[in-house]
């Protein structure tokens, strides 16, 4: 018999649960320093900084202020927690920004974050925003496809996706992908927002 999710009462009680959890995440996988990344992982860990960075001063704002215009209606709260998610490059990169005890966010793992919802649900999004951007270790093969007809690579480079997006309330959000291309020692951009949707 499967346990059933806990369903949390207020913000507090949802990030409080959600803190316990990732301190046991942090506790059974730490996160290296930054110095032990392996030169691609630490390119990524500062795009994904920047991402993150760009998201709490510009992206953010705009969707949490839409949230709270909406949220009466939606029956969400106003000032949610906000869980980032990424790999471990880009909790290193959460880590130096934001630090492991910042009031109103927090971050995980994607499969950490997904085995948290199990045990305390918020399918509403009545307590938290969803944020990430992430360097995906398998890249879509559609994604991979319009990469190739668009922008040959030579030998020895290959793609990377870069996934970024928020999920603010049910069916609320957006997100985009974006092609870079790795040649061993310094990525490029290829093409910002090479795929995209919203919710």
């Amino acid at each position: 018999m499967t346990k059933k999710p806990k369903r949390s009462k207020s913000v507090s009680e949802w990030s409080s649960q959600f803190r316990s959890h990732a301190v046991a995440c942090r506790a059974s996988v730490p996160l290296p320093r930054r110095d032990d990344l392996p030169p691609a992982e630490d390119w990524q860990r500062r795009i994904v900084g920047s991402s993150l960075v760009n998201w709490l001063r510009k992206i953010g704002p705009r969707f949490l202020q839409e949230r709270a215009v909406l949220s009466k209606i939606l029956e969400i709260d106003r000032e949610p927690f906000i869980v980032f998610t990424s790999d471990i490059p880009g909790l290193v990169a959460a880590n130096e920004i934001m630090g492991p005890d910042h009031e109103r966010a927090g971050f995980l793992l994607e499969d950490e974050f997904g085995s948290f919802l199990r045990q305390v649900e918020d399918p509403n999004y009545c307590w938290h925003v969803h944020v990430w951007s992430v360097f995906r270790k398998i890249i879509a093969p559609a994604f991979e496809a319009e990469a190739r007809a668009k922008y040959p690579i030579p030998d020895g480079c290959s793609y990377w996706q870069h996934s970024e997006g928020t999920m603010w309330a049910v069916n609320a959000g957006r997100g985009v992908d974006h092609l870079w291309r790795w040649d061993g020692q310094t990525p490029e951009l290829l093409e910002e927002d090479l795929t995209h949707w919203v919710a």
